[in-house]
């Protein structure tokens, strides 16, 4: 019964669950956005080529974007833009910042398709007419072409909304909450204006000049209050009235003079009860301190002239006030603005009135500057918003030997190709440290325009050519993206595999670097025994002149026979070598050769073609504070459109070099070595032109076999007969 019942709901569940959730599922599936991806260099990524594609980033996921976050400086983009896209103004571009940028445009075009064109004008048919927002830019648009008298076109340009932003921008009232002193005719008001700047300094206007908002009107009008209020408040505390100032000046000149003078030594074990010593202020005083002194006795203590210990406390005491109201000293900004300057800025309030009412008038413009800011922003976006795209979900422009990505700023041109992914460094230590992930062969560059005195560091990947020619402090030459040449200088190498054929040749050529040396060590040995023994002989000859004996007959023969068993084992090397050679066929001698040849190159090439495989242009962007969120492999043949090496024009005709050396003499003896190893072979082995099948057949004999005489060989019954 428990099986019978454990079946039916599971059915039931099956039925309303499964089956109905599956279907609404379904239902949502056909609903979605249909993605496309594009795979290249093993880098699968979705495309971006329709308005459907851009309404639909907010639901693709973030996992399969390229890029999670980037900065808005060290790249190759209209940073007008980017400043827009970039709402909260910290320097970097983040997803919800790119995704509000399209949302912005969905929410007043009709359909986003052209933004593909990545035209700098938009027409008015595109503009929704169903929403506020696209109501309200179409008024803009239409507003702006008015003012620049084109009432009858249907397209607005970077141009039509960029000049009529700058012809608003240079207005003295432009919507900013800021006004400058050309922001009234009235002279006393400037002035107030002018000295509300030097006072609490100056806010950039849009217009360039330095002007006043109200954070810096209220600070100057509270700073002339206290001050006012301040120096109010120094009738209580001048205790020799006018003279109160310079009589504090006189007392602090002296004070820690005096003080030192009545303060006991801290060595003193005992303090007895005899009087204090009064000092005297007029004689006996240093001829340094004595001007100091009398300033103090007759502006402080006259007509004494001299004072005791408890007249010098009083004295202290009496100055208190006046140091306790210099201690709260308020409106130091202002402290340099007449007193009856600062009386006329806080008469009634006038003044700040005044103020108040600029800055009012001009914030009332800001509507008016926010529907020209969207113009510009509506425009910018048409312009630009997919490239960044193509840069930033997906890296479309990287993997496109057609375009550029945003983070390419120049080409290196250096030992005889032209490095064409150049990226912006900022600090090469830091930048080095991680870029070296990318297992890429790298150049870090110092770059310098000497006319100019400019300055910056680049790195470069090197994907094709040698690298045994790039090292550190070889000069180049920087070619900007806007055209500029820049002296460059390498810094840093970080080295890696950049092709197969490096890595086929890289253990021949270290092998060939091992036999130089060692016959470099064992010459150079030689060579210091010899003329260590030429030294002995010429310190013996000079020692005891003697006629020098001729070598012994034993020593003659123990040196002939070194050098025979030398020679000797050199032949015995060589004759072993061409007998192992010699006994087989010639297939299994190109054999030999060949699997000798796979044996040292063919590892150094597979582990070259993992690490090929393996290099990632995304460690290189997050060393540029990139936040890359895929690896961005590149294939071989890719990596062939980052560096071109030099190649001669086709139809080029290179003329002969008059002082090259003898070529064909070399080839044509490297040519006669070569047939006589070939022959050689060809006799021991017995085939042409040494076989003696095709004219005289060897009974019985394998071709290439010695041949013995009739005479030689036994008789038999047949040869008797």
């Amino acid at each position: 019964m428990l099986a019978v019942f454990y079946h039916m709901g599971a059915a039931i569940w099956y039925t309303f669950v499964v089956r109905v959730q599956g279907a609404s599922r379904s239902k949502e599936m056909k609903v979605m956005h249909k993605w496309q991806f594009f795979k290249s260099a093993r880098c699968v990524q979705a495309k971006v080529e329709t308005g459907d594609d851009l309404l639909a980033l907010k639901d693709l996921d973030k996992k399969l974007w390229t890029v999670l976050s980037a900065p808005v400086t060290g790249v190759r983009f209209d940073a007008a833009t980017l400043k827009l896209i970039d709402t909260d103004g910290d320097g970097r571009v983040r997803v919800p910042e790119v995704l509000a940028a399209v949302d912005w445009m969905a929410a007043r075009f009709k359909k986003l398709d052209f933004l593909f064109d990545g035209k700098n004008e938009i027409p008015l048919d595109e503009i929704r007419e169903d929403t506020p927002d696209g109501q309200a830019l179409l008024k803009s648009f239409k507003s702006l072409l008015a003012r620049a008298g084109k009432t009858d076109a249907t397209r607005l340009s970077l141009d039509d909304s960029t000049g009529m932003t700058d012809v608003f921008n240079a207005q003295p009232f432009n919507g900013d909450g800021v006004v400058t002193a050309k922001s009234t005719d009235d002279a006393s008001l400037a002035g107030a204006i002018a000295a509300i700047i030097a006072a609490e300094g100056g806010v950039k206007d849009r217009s360039g000049e330095d002007g006043v908002d109200q954070g810096k009107a209220d600070a100057f009008f509270a700073d002339v209050a206290a001050r006012l209020a301040w120096k109010d408040a120094a009738k209580d505390a001048a205790v020799f009235g006018d003279k109160t100032a310079d009589a504090y000046a006189a007392f602090k000149a002296v004070e820690a003079k005096i003080d030192e003078f009545f303060t006991p030594p801290e060595d003193m074990p005992l303090v007895t009860d005899a009087a204090d010593p009064a000092l005297p202020l007029t004689a006996g005083v240093h001829p340094l301190w004595l001007g100091k002194f009398r300033a103090f006795a007759e502006l402080v203590v006259a007509p004494a002239t001299q004072i005791a210990r408890d007249e010098w406390t009083a004295v202290k005491a009496k100055f208190a006030p006046y140091e306790a109201w210099l201690a709260a000293e308020a409106g130091k900004p202002v402290a340099a603005i007449s007193d009856d300057a600062l009386a006329a800025f806080a008469k009634d309030g006038k003044v700040q009135a005044q103020v108040n009412d600029l800055l009012a008038k001009d914030l009332a413009l800001a509507d008016e500057y926010g529907r020209l800011v969207d113009c510009e922003r509506a425009v910018r976006y048409a312009a630009n918003l997919v490239k960044w795209l193509h840069n930033y979900v997906n890296q479309a422009n990287l993997y496109d030997p057609k375009r550029d990505g945003v983070f390419r700023t120049g080409d290196l041109y250096i030992d005889g190709r032209v490095c064409r992914l150049c990226f912006e460094v900022v600090n090469e230590g830091a930048h080095s440290a991680l870029a070296e992930r990318s297992k890429c062969c790298l150049l870090y560059a110092k770059l310098t325009r000497p006319a100019t005195g400019e300055a910056r560091e680049v790195c470069a990947v090197v994907t094709a050519g040698p690298t045994a020619g790039l090292y550190v402090g070889r000069n180049g030459m920087f070619v900007d993206c806007d055209g500029k040449d820049w002296e460059a200088v390498v810094a840093k190498v970080v080295e890696s595999q950049v092709s197969l054929r490096e890595a086929f040749w890289a253990p021949w050529a270290k092998i060939a670097t091992t036999i130089s040396e060692q016959c470099k060590k064992f010459l150079s040995s030689k060579q210091d025994a010899a003329v260590a023994q030429v030294g002995e002989t010429t310190t013996a000859a000079a020692a005891a002149p003697k006629p020098a004996e001729a070598p012994s007959g034993a020593a003659l023969a123990s040196s002939v026979a070194a050098l025979g068993v030398g020679v000797g084992m050199a032949g015995a090397a060589i004759g072993g070598l061409i007998g192992l050679v010699a006994g087989l066929p010639l297939w299994k001698v190109l054999a030999g050769v060949a699997a000798v040849i796979l044996i040292v190159s063919l590892p150094s090439v597979i582990l070259a073609w993992f690490k090929l495989r393996a290099r990632d242009l995304g460690a290189i962007l997050n060393a540029g504070g990139w936040a890359v969120n895929r690896p961005l492999t590149f294939s071989m043949g890719l990596a062939r459109t980052f560096t071109h090496p030099a190649k001669m024009p086709l139809g080029s005709v290179v003329a002969r070099d008059p002082y090259a050396s003898h070529g064909w003499l070399k080839a044509l003896l490297l040519l006669l070595a070569a047939a006589g190893v070939a022959l050689a072979i060809c006799w021991k082995l017995g085939v042409c032109p040494f076989s003696c099948c095709e004219k005289q057949p060897c009974a019985g004999k394998t071709c290439g076999s010695p041949v013995t005489s009739s005479a030689a060989q036994p008789a038999t019954p047949e040869t008797a007969k």
